[in-house]
Protein backbone atom coordinates (compact mmCIF):
# COMPACT_ATOMS: atom_id res chain seq x y z
CA UNK A 1 0.00 0.00 0.00
CA UNK A 2 1.36 3.61 -1.25
CA UNK A 3 0.71 6.43 1.16
CA UNK A 4 1.12 9.80 1.00
CA UNK A 5 1.43 12.84 3.51
CA UNK A 6 -0.61 15.83 2.82
CA UNK A 7 -0.76 19.38 3.85
CA UNK A 8 -4.50 20.37 3.78
CA UNK A 9 -5.89 24.14 3.54
CA UNK A 10 -5.57 25.72 6.81
CA UNK A 11 -2.75 23.23 8.00
CA UNK A 12 -4.33 20.32 8.66
CA UNK A 13 -2.00 17.31 7.40
CA UNK A 14 -3.46 13.87 6.26
CA UNK A 15 -2.34 10.48 5.19
CA UNK A 16 -3.77 9.34 1.87
CA UNK A 17 -3.16 5.80 1.01
CA UNK A 18 -4.36 3.74 -2.08
CA UNK A 19 -3.28 0.26 -3.14
CA UNK A 20 -0.61 0.05 -5.87
CA UNK A 21 1.09 3.35 -7.01
CA UNK A 22 -1.13 5.77 -7.37
CA UNK A 23 0.06 8.75 -9.40
CA UNK A 24 0.71 11.69 -6.76
CA UNK A 25 -0.03 14.98 -9.18
CA UNK A 26 2.64 17.41 -8.23
CA UNK A 27 2.09 21.78 -8.18
CA UNK A 28 4.85 23.09 -10.58
CA UNK A 29 6.81 23.78 -7.42
CA UNK A 30 7.38 20.24 -6.94
CA UNK A 31 5.11 19.92 -4.04
CA UNK A 32 1.97 18.01 -3.96
CA UNK A 33 -0.99 19.78 -5.76
CA UNK A 34 -3.72 19.65 -3.26
CA UNK A 35 -5.71 22.25 -5.24
CA UNK A 36 -6.73 22.18 -8.96
CA UNK A 37 -6.98 25.17 -10.89
CA UNK A 38 -10.80 26.72 -11.35
CA UNK A 39 -9.49 28.80 -14.84
CA UNK A 40 -12.44 28.66 -17.04
CA UNK A 41 -11.07 27.18 -20.55
CA UNK A 42 -14.39 26.59 -22.47
CA UNK A 43 -16.94 23.96 -23.02
CA UNK A 44 -18.11 24.07 -19.14
CA UNK A 45 -14.50 22.80 -18.07
CA UNK A 46 -11.75 24.05 -16.05
CA UNK A 47 -7.60 24.14 -16.25
CA UNK A 48 -7.41 21.26 -13.49
CA UNK A 49 -3.74 21.98 -13.28
CA UNK A 50 -2.87 20.41 -9.31
CA UNK A 51 -1.39 23.23 -7.79
CA UNK A 52 -0.55 23.43 -4.20
CA UNK A 53 -1.72 25.47 -1.23
CA UNK A 54 1.36 27.92 -1.30
CA UNK A 55 1.60 28.55 -4.86
CA UNK A 56 -1.88 28.71 -5.63
CA UNK A 57 -3.81 32.25 -5.95
CA UNK A 58 -7.03 31.92 -3.97
CA UNK A 59 -9.48 34.31 -5.26
CA UNK A 60 -12.53 33.89 -4.06
CA UNK A 61 -14.01 31.06 -1.71
CA UNK A 62 -13.22 27.52 -3.30
CA UNK A 63 -12.07 29.16 -6.51
CA UNK A 64 -7.93 28.99 -6.47
CA UNK A 65 -6.12 29.77 -9.74
CA UNK A 66 -2.56 28.11 -10.86
CA UNK A 67 0.27 31.05 -11.11
CA UNK A 68 -0.07 31.29 -15.33
CA UNK A 69 -4.24 31.99 -14.72
CA UNK A 70 -3.44 34.39 -11.58
CA UNK A 71 -0.98 36.48 -14.21
CA UNK A 72 -3.99 36.06 -16.32
CA UNK A 73 -7.04 37.21 -14.34
CA UNK A 74 -4.64 40.06 -12.61
CA UNK A 75 -4.60 41.36 -16.45
CA UNK A 76 -8.48 40.98 -16.83
CA UNK A 77 -9.35 43.15 -13.75
CA UNK A 78 -6.56 45.47 -15.07
CA UNK A 79 -8.19 45.77 -17.80
CA UNK A 80 -11.51 46.00 -16.57
CA UNK A 81 -10.73 49.15 -14.74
Amino acid sequence: MTCTHVTLPGGLHAIVCARGHAKVKRCSCGRVGTLLCDWKVGNGKTCDKPVCDKCADHVAEDKDLCQVHSKAFSQWKAHRS
